[in-house]
This record gives C-alpha cells, sequence and structure tokens, in this order.
C-alpha cells in the first residue's frame, strides 16, 4: 500500500499538511477497490495526480453554470448545474452521476452533494469509478497494447493510454499523465528498475511485452505486486485460484481467497519444498507456474 512517503515522491507539489490528511482515505479506497497491485496502485495514482493537479482540487473552480439543463448528465432540474458541479479527485459531474455513485456507494449524493468533496467519499467514489470501468484490469495490462473504439474505428494504444480514455473521454493531458506514470512505477517499484523499454514516450508509442510461456505452453502471468493471503479478493486471486485448480488441487474458483484456497495453497507449498505459510508471495507464484 502507497506510503505518505511514495505519495510525496509521486507527487511533489502536494503540501505535507494535505498528504497527511488524505492519505488514509486514499489507501482505504484503494483496498476497497481492489487497486492493490503494483501496476495498479501506478495507474491509478498517476491519473489521480492529473485529475486532481496533485490533489490540490477536490472541487471544480468554475460554477457548474456550463452544466445548465444537460439532460445527458441527468440535469433536469432548475440549478442542477451548479448542484452538481463536478467534485472529487476525477471530478463526478452530473444528477445523474450523483445518483448512481450514491446508490453504489449506499451514500445519499443527491442531497447532500458537496460530500463528494470530502476526502472520505471523494476517494471512494474515484476507486469505485476506477473498477467499474474495469480500470482494474487495463492496469493490469502495463503497457500492452490494447483495442479502443475512437470514432467509430479500432485504434491500438498501450493500455495506459485507454484508461485515460476511459476518464477522461479523449487523450487530454496525455503527456502528464505519462510522466506521473512513470514517476509512480519508479516509486512504488521496490525490486527491480523501471525497465527503459516499459516507459511511455511523448508519441505513446509501445510494444507490447511478450508473454513468459513455459515447456507445457501455459503463460506465466506477472506477479501482482503484493502478497496473496486469506482474505485477499479479484482478479489476481481468481488467477491463482484457477491455476491450482488446473494442477489439481480441490478449491473453489471465486475470487475469495478463504480458507478452502489457503489449505490447497498450503498443500502446493508443502509439495514444492517451500514454506508452506498459505500465502502466495512472489516465490509462491513463480513456482506455481515453473
Amino acid at each position: 500500500m502507497v506510503t505518505d512517503d511514495e505519495l510525496r515522491r509521486i507527487m511533489p507539489n502536494c503540501a505535507a499538511a494535505k498528504r497527511e490528511a488524505y492519505l488514509p482515505f486514499i489507501q482505504q479506497a484503494m483496498q476497497e477497490f481492489e487497486i492493490t497491485s503494483y501496476l495498479r496502485e501506478a495507474a491509478f495514482l498517476a491519473q489521480l495526480a492529473h485529475e486532481s493537479g496533485e490533489l490540490r482540487y477536490m472541487e471544480e473552480i468554475a460554477s457548474g453554470a456550463a452544466y445548465e439543463g444537460r439532460k445527458d448528465l441527468g440535469n433536469t432540474q432548475p440549478g442542477d448545474g451548479k448542484r452538481y458541479k463536478g467534485r472529487g479527485p476525477i471530478q463526478l459531474t452530473g444528477r445523474a452521476n450523483y445518483q448512481r455513485y450514491g446508490d453504489l456507494l449506499g451514500l445519499d449524493l443527491v442531497n447532500n452533494p458537496t460530500t463528494a468533496a470530502t476526502p472520505q467519499v471523494g476517494f471512494r467514489i474515484a476507486g469505485q469509478y476506477w473498477k467499474l470501468n474495469g480500470l482494474n484490469e487495463l492496469a493490469d495490462k502495463g503497457l500492452q497494447i490494447v483495442t479502443i473504439r475512437l470514432k467509430g474505428q479500432n485504434q491500438q494504444v498501450p493500455a495506459f493510454d485507454a484508461i485515460t480514455f476511459k476518464i477522461n473521454g479523449g487523450f487530454n493531458g496525455k503527456d502528464d499523465r505519462t510522466k506521473y506514470y512513470n514517476r509512480a512505477k519508479q516509486v512504488l517499484n521496490k525490486d527491480d528498475a523501471v525497465d527503459a523499454s516499459d516507459a511511455v514516450d511523448a508519441s505513446g508509442a509501445a510494444a507490447p511485452p511478450l508473454p513468459v510461456v513455459d515447456a507445457g505452453g501455459s503463460s506465466s502471468p506477472a506477479y501482482p505486486g503484493s502478497v496473496l493471503r486469506q482474505g485477499s479478493k479479484g482478479a489476481n486471486v481468481q488467477t491463482m485460484q484457477q491455476r491450482l485448480s488446473d494442477l489439481g488441487y480441490a478449491l473453489t474458483v471465486d475470487g475469495n481467497f478463504g480458507p478452502g484456497t489457503r489449505a490447497a495453497l498450503e498443500e502446493f507449498q508443502g509439495k514444492k519444498g517451500i514454506a508452506s505459510d498459505g500465502c502466495c508471495g512472489p516465490g509462491t507464484w513463480a513456482a506455481l507456474w515453473a
């Protein structure tokens, strides 16, 4: 999980007092919405840094009057434009979005719209948006090339740029977002320096990395960047479970790391001569595909 020092290095213009006030809520949101691996954290923090001006803005500077009558945003009542102006680190905008994300989070944002600008709520909205729009899965791809639909045509872009497209509807601030992404990867990666081939240049050009394939033809996915243990949830857990199942271990493949998954993992570790702690760190992850 991101630390104060890491956040300082990623967003050097963010005041220490603001980091101290915001960090617990950033951490909570990242945990709640499974933004807990190296690549997910790097992409999420990079996009937040750009969208919020390094956490400087939690509410749109403009009055919101420009959104008045915007039916595409659900602004159907007089005063909705100003009432539901952009708030939070990703600028939640419009009555319909306040209603939708309030319902998802169990909050009454329609009657209490200004709470979207608080760190307690704003970062949860950002995390919910991130997960709901499949940005964890895109972040997992790093700089692999993916296809997006742009102006009626398919276009291939690095996955991080596809995240920008989903958030922004275009590529506004692309170079700035890329700067933060490369910086976050350098700061957050504890084991290895960021490979120069895994940096996006100003044009966005990047070659998709080749997957590692073992002798049996099984593709070895990248280690998620954090230890998986009982209580963990998400796509990385499901990938691990599926591999254990493929290897003949009895467990449910559902993305929830429960007692059954731990028992299967401990059995695997015992057979491989690995410390049977029931946790999947980099050594166990590598052994699963060895």
